[in-house]
């Protein structure tokens, strides 16, 4: 043993001095600058591309074989311009020994110092990296070449680089400099470390900053699989092209892998963050080089300020009454794409506290793309998001507004015929214009011109409401046709919600048919028509008592002046009750009913809904009741008809009783009572206006004309 290591020693020295001789000689008769077009044709018989040596080539032998390159440039694919694809200014390739002796080349530390890299995309959407990144396996090998070339380098490092990017098919050009990139060693499927900075001033599009990234990946040129682990990049930016100007953001992933052979791409576990919103994904797709195929992914949205993003991005925030709306945003979805289709699945999202989920898709139709959609939406207070209320100043604002909303197109038939949709939708709780719905359901759908809503319903204030409609503009103008059914509601709850004031009771019934054909809300109101049926009864109404007022004016009869109801007083009322017809926006009642203890009243009249001109009269008179707390009993004025007139318009409605008609009916009574009647019978008519149209009331007085201006127009 001991003979056979003294005699081992003595041969690796033997070997030792040999290798250093011949690096001694081989210095002394090699001149790798021989070498320079042997080097070139094994490019190009390789890669189809000249490779040109512009300056001497050097030799290094410690610690691996290696070239010192004082400038390289590796020609363009055809018809990319005359400009290399890609240059350096100087480079250093070494070559591990071992590997070269048994006719494989492995490369050392590879170190590039000003290189450019050229890169481009024809109009046809060939990029001219196209040949280098290995060959299809259909593709038949060329003649007297085995297989292809393993890339397999120590290490990667590249300072001062240069990339440029031309894009023709998309007209897009920009340029980043300051290119710096270290790599481990790269070997065939194997993952190394890699870590790149840059900084980038680019005229189209106009953007500057810097951008960093760091990770893992994996190369297999030839078959033209790239993959990515691990990385977290960070890109700060400004610029015109910028989003909001400026963008301060991050981005990292768990695994990228790209494989150009099928035509596909993975990801997961991407993270991306800017402008204060944190996406997240996972999703694979099929078409890089050759457009998009299909793709899909989960996506994920970490709560966020929607405001501060918006703000960020230099974009106005929504114009909602809740400043505080859309402050909480977030939720996950699901998605699958292929030409001329996106459907969502699996939605589930939080605005604000509320919980909405559901599905949709939208395919490529006729006209405009068809839509559909099925939604569960949880506690919606959608007053948060409208538009805040904004008080008209004065009458004339009042009459300008009414002016614009007449002349608003608010069914264009030119849109209702391209819509294609599909939507189906329900909602656990609504709060709408302060009112408060549970139960709320959607259904509607539209194609080929004709909407059809079947139906809206909900639950509301112990009543239901319902709706049902169309509008048909398949023929020309859109005709809109409505059936609305309200059972049972709680005037009451509603008017404390809507007001703020429970000064109204009742339980109200409406049933309605109607149709109307025009795109302009002034055609519509022109030509509408149908019937309709309304009853409020075992309610309240606020401001007058009017068996009260009866004795107290059966008592006054003799003196001068008024006699004025209370505003803390009320009377009740059994049933308020009518039916009626619409005639080219001309409504028309003539069965008014009101029965209240101590007190009967019937009406009949026309409302232009056009000219919003009122043509009613309300006629009242007292019934017999029981013996009061003293005084007189008010069957005194038993058979007494008022006959009051309702005139002037929707918005400021004129109430008044005609001495001579009063006087007549009175049959010779004192007319010093006419005012005091007239006053607490406007204030009963007013009421029972109020309760029905849901205004906010008041004590009956002139001043309080305003707050019930919508008196009669529900006939």
């Amino acid at each position: 043993m001991g003979n056979f290591l003294k005699f081992g020693l003595i041969g690796l020295s033997v070997c030792l001095i040999l290798f250093v001789v011949a690096a001694v000689v081989f210095m002394a008769v090699f001149d790798p600058n021989d070498y320079k077009d042997r080097i070139s044709r094994a490019v190009r018989d390789e890669t189809g591309r000249t490779l040109t040596f512009d300056g001497d080539i050097g030799l290094t032998f410690f610690p691996s074989l290696g070239v010192k390159l004082g400038g390289l440039s590796l020609s363009n694919a055809d018809g990319f311009g005359p400009e290399p694809m890609v240059s350096v200014r100087s480079a250093l390739v070494s070559v591990r020994l071992l590997p070269l002796l048994t006719g494989k080349i492995r490369f050392g530390q590879l170190e590039l110092d000003g290189p450019v890299l050229n890169l481009g995309r024809d109009a046809q959407g060939r990029t001219n990296w196209d040949d280098l990144v290995g060959r299809k396996p259909d593709e038949p090998e060329k003649a007297g070449h085995g297989k292809p070339f393993d890339l397999d380098v120590a290490g990667v490092a590249v300072t001062g680089g240069e990339l440029a990017w031309d894009d023709r098919k998309e007209d897009v050009r920009f340029v980043l400099d300051g290119l710096d990139v270290t790599t481990g060693a790269i070997t065939k499927g194997g993952l190394f470390p890699v870590k790149l900075s840059m900084h980038f001033d680019c005229r189209h599009p106009d953007a500057r900053g810097t951008l960093t990234m760091e990770g893992q990946s994996s190369l297999d040129l030839a078959e033209r699989q790239y993959g990515h682990t691990d990385m977290h990049a960070a890109i700060k930016a400004e610029g015109a092209s910028i989003p909001g100007g400026k963008l301060d953001g991050t981005l990292s992933f768990r695994f990228l892998a790209l494989d150009f052979n099928k035509e596909t791409a993975q990801i997961t576990g991407l993270e991306c963050s800017a402008y204060g919103a944190t996406l997240l994904a996972d999703g694979t797709l099929r078409g890089l080089t050759d457009g998009l195929e299909a793709a899909s992914a989960d996506l994920t949205l970490q709560p966020a300020d929607l405001r501060a993003v918006l703000a960020a991005l230099g974009a106005p925030a929504p114009n909602t009454a809740d400043a505080k709306a859309l402050t909480a945003v977030g939720g996950s979805v699901r998605f699958d794409f292929k030409p001329g289709r996106l459907a969502v699945e699996d939605m589930e999202l939080s605005v604000d506290g509320t919980r909405i989920v559901g599905k949709g898709a939208v395919e490529r139709g006729g006209a405009w793309p068809r839509f559909s959609a099925q939604l569960d939406v949880g506690d919606l207070d959608l007053d948060r998001y409208l538009p805040p209320e904004h008080a008209a100043d004065g009458e004339a604002s009042q009459e300008q507004a009414r002016s614009g909303l007449m002349g608003d197109t608010v069914l264009p038939g030119n849109v209702i015929r391209r819509l294609d949709f599909d939507l189906d939708a329900k909602i656990a709780k609504l709060t709408l214009g302060k009112a408060h719905f549970s139960n709320v359901a959607v259904t509607a759908k539209g194609a080929d011109g004709l909407v059809t809503i079947d139906p809206v319903s909900a639950e509301a204030y112990g009543g239901t409401l319902r709706l049902t409609g169309t509008v048909d503009a398949r023929q020309g103008v859109p005709v809109a046709a409505t059936r609305t059914e309200v059972a049972h509601l709680d005037v009451a709850g509603l008017a404390g919600d809507v007001t703020g004031k429970s000064e109204y009771a009742g339980l109200a019934d409406y049933s309605s048919s109607l149709s109307a054909r025009g795109e302009r809300m002034r055609d519509l109101l022109g030509t509408l028509g149908g019937e309709f049926s309304f009853k409020l009864s075992d309610g309240v109404f606020p401001g007058v008592d009017l068996v009260a007022l009866a004795r107290s004016t059966h008592s006054a009869r003799d003196r001068q002046g008024t006699v004025e109801a209370a505003g803390t007083d009320f009377t009740r009322f059994g049933s308020i009750s009518g039916t009626g017809t619409i005639k080219d926006g001309v409504v028309t009642n003539k069965d008014l009913e009101v029965m209240a203890p101590g007190l009967r009243a019937d009406g009949h009249g026309a409302v232009s809904l056009v000219t919003r001109q009122i043509d009613y009269m309300v006629r009242v008179k007292l019934v017999p009741t029981g013996e009061g707390q003293g005084g007189k009993s008010s069957k005194d004025l038993i058979g007494v008809m008022v006959p009051i007139h309702v005139t002037g318009t929707i918005d400021k409605p004129r109430y008044w009783v005609s001495v001579k008609e009063y006087a007549k009916a009175l049959g010779g009574v004192v007319v010093d009572t006419v005012g005091t009647v007239l006053g607490g019978v406007k204030s009963v008519v007013e009421g029972v206006g109020s309760v029905l149209d849901r205004s906010t009331g008041g004590n009956g007085t002139e001043s309080d004309q305003p707050a019930r201006k919508k008196f009669l127009g529900i006939f």
